[in-house]
């Protein structure tokens, strides 16, 4: 089971030539709409490849807030934690998306930053997962969130962080808070360089309870730092991207339900690498997400690749991993 707790958003896409200029009026070639938010995408993605999945978040009284909610039920995410609040409208991002890929975002925090700790019983085992944009700011977000995060870790429950550039800049007090009670800590080169500066592996001295830090590296796939010593590059999978809104978030899923399938932390990464690069091969996460069968056709591909020799070992261990829980899953 995975328990996410983050921002729970619309996402409207526009696909641009370039940036505007301040003042520019400037046409978009495409224009989409998807539920998102980086608690609501990993947890989407989870449920796709097999992990079950519960989200706690809020949404505003309104239409869209309702379809948000339709759309998380339809990728598979347990919305029964889901807070509906009519004193704000549903969080809001707009997503400017240049040719490459790359994009640039606009949000509102809207009812997202309203969201309260549930009545819950914790699950007896699995993971708990906190993104970052829940620690921008002082509210009932962030108190719901370190909370959680408290009991969780004091249930024996595994917890991971994935703090986000905007709290790293904006709320590193509030990220350190979390830090100590994550076992896994899921960041950015950016973001790590912000938090911890040229040595990462500080990290680990500041966190009694933090096992792995995970570095993702985009294209260049990414990096395993343990606290026993261990170092470990994982490499990428080559897609064509499209858009690469939600792929950390895709990342996170992958190798979090990596590690629930019992699998090593190597497996675990090539997971979260294929579900981060798929996830660039559409527009926005929830939705879109091409699936957990595009999961195992990636890594079948890879295993035929002889450039993959070296990694045939965790490549089948990952294909295992997802063939379990097709039939655990019933599908």
């Amino acid at each position: 089971m995975l328990l996410a707790i983050g921002d729970v958003t619309v996402d409207l896409y526009l696909a641009l030539p370039r940036l505007p200029k301040p003042g520019e009026d400037l046409h978009a070639a495409r224009m989409i709409l998807r539920a998102g938010g980086s608690a609501a995408n990993t947890a989407a993605v989870a449920a796709q490849l097999g992990l079950p999945a519960r989200l706690i978040g809020a949404i505003g009284q309104d239409p869209l807030g309702e379809w948000v909610a339709e759309e998380l039920r339809a990728s598979g995410v347990g919305t029964d934690l889901l807070q509906r609040c009519p004193e704000a409208p549903t969080s809001t991002v707009i997503v400017l998306v240049t040719p490459e890929g790359e994009r640039t975002m606009l949000s509102h925090r809207g009812a997202s930053r309203l969201a309260r700790l549930p009545e819950l019983s914790l699950p007896a085992a699995g993971f708990v997962h906190l993104s970052g944009y829940a620690l921008l700011e002082e509210s009932p977000l962030r108190r719901a969130a370190l909370t959680l995060l408290q009991q969780a870790a004091a249930a024996g429950l595994r917890c991971a962080l994935d703090p986000g550039l905007p709290a790293c800049r904006m709320a590193p007090q509030a990220v350190r808070e979390a830090l100590r009670e994550v076992e896994i800590l899921l960041l950015n080169e950016a973001e790590a360089d912000l938090l911890f500066g040229p040595d990462p592996r500080s990290g680990l001295r500041e966190a009694p309870r933090l096992r792995w830090i995970v570095l993702k590296q985009g294209e260049r796939g990414c990096r395993l730092l343990g606290r026993a010593g261990e170092e470990q590059t994982v490499p990428a999978f080559r897609v064509p991207v499209r858009d690469t809104t939600g792929a950390g978030d895709a990342f996170n899923a992958g190798f979090l339900f990596g590690l629930a399938r019992g699998a090593s932390p190597v497996t675990a990464a090539l997971l979260g690498n294929a579900a981060g690069a798929l996830a660039c091969t559409a527009w926005g996460v929830i939705g879109s997400f091409p699936g957990r069968a595009a999961v195992e056709r990636m890594l079948r591909e890879a295993s035929a690749d002889p450039t993959w020799a070296s990694w045939r070992e965790p490549l089948r261990e990952a294909q295992a991993c997802l063939a379990e829980a097709r039939i655990a899953g019933g599908g």
